[in-house]
């Protein structure tokens, strides 16, 4: 299984180096060591959660933070700011720019550990279905929620492709449609990864409402619409399959 990436963004190489040693071994570590370099790297890599210290030159941690929370594509990832500025009103104003935790220099590994394990979780936990949250893996099926994860991340996808085949939609209005229709809640962490690997294989492309360079309209390609059609029929023939077999009890165990 592929660990979780963590962006850590500090001024300071030593105190990057010293986060990565913590953090290394359970996680993948990308790291930016500027404000710019933070944004641009959130964009490009889409991280699970970020580690940011505030004193920076060229952009401060809060203003790192207040563009993330402000952006529909970044606005869920956890973000922990980790500084050696410990008065109340920095604990504030990190709150108020939407930062999710704060940890105090010099670090206590155990209490660093714990937080990223716990941010970490609660995005997880973040269910797609309403009635996820009382989902429970049956005792001694410890692969059961995976398998359930990636059985509703495939009709999920199929939902997202054919909304972008009928037409061009933004990340957003793609989750209020897929609520509206099906009553099912998208989180923009499930989203925008998805939208970014359709665009990486060419199958949609992304445009900008006139006068809004913030908005990103994607859209499916010629060649994309024959890959969604193909896609979806595919999709189609298995889950028929799939049911016959249900239906004639060729599942029991």
């Amino acid at each position: 299984m592929e660990k979780p990436k963590i962006l850590i963004v500090d001024d300071e190489p030593v105190n990057i180096e010293l986060l990565e040693g913590i953090l290394s071994k359970n996680y993948q570590i990308i790291k930016a060591y500027n404000g710019i370099e933070a944004l641009e790297t959130v964009k490009n890599n889409f991280p699970d959660l970020v580690l940011l210290d505030i004193v920076m030159p060229d952009m401060n941690g809060y203003e790192i933070c207040k563009q993330m929370k402000n952006n529909y594509e970044t606005m869920s990832i956890p973000i922990i700011i980790v500084t050696v500025l410990k008065e109340k009103e920095n604990r504030i104003e990190a709150i108020t720019a939407g930062a999710d935790d704060f940890i105090i220099k010099p670090i206590d590994i155990d209490i660093l550990n714990a937080r990223v394990e716990s941010l970490l979780t609660t995005k997880k936990k973040y269910y797609i279905f309403s009635y996820q949250d009382s989902f429970q893996p049956a005792p001694g099926k410890k692969d059961t929620y995976r398998v359930m994860e990636d059985i509703v991340k495939n009709h999920l996808e199929m939902l997202i492709l054919k909304l972008l085949y009928e037409r061009p939609m933004c990340g957003y209005e793609i989750i209020k449609e897929i609520h509206s229709k099906y009553n099912v809640l998208l989180s923009l962490g499930t989203v925008y990864p998805f939208l970014y690997s359709l665009k990486k294989e060419g199958i949609v492309n992304i445009q900008f409402p006139r006068g809004d360079m913030r908005t990103k309209i994607y859209f499916a390609t010629a060649e994309g619409r024959k890959i969604i059609e193909k896609r979806i029929n595919e999709f189609i023939i298995i889950e028929e399959y799939i049911l016959g077999i249900i239906k004639n009890g060729g599942l029991n165990a």
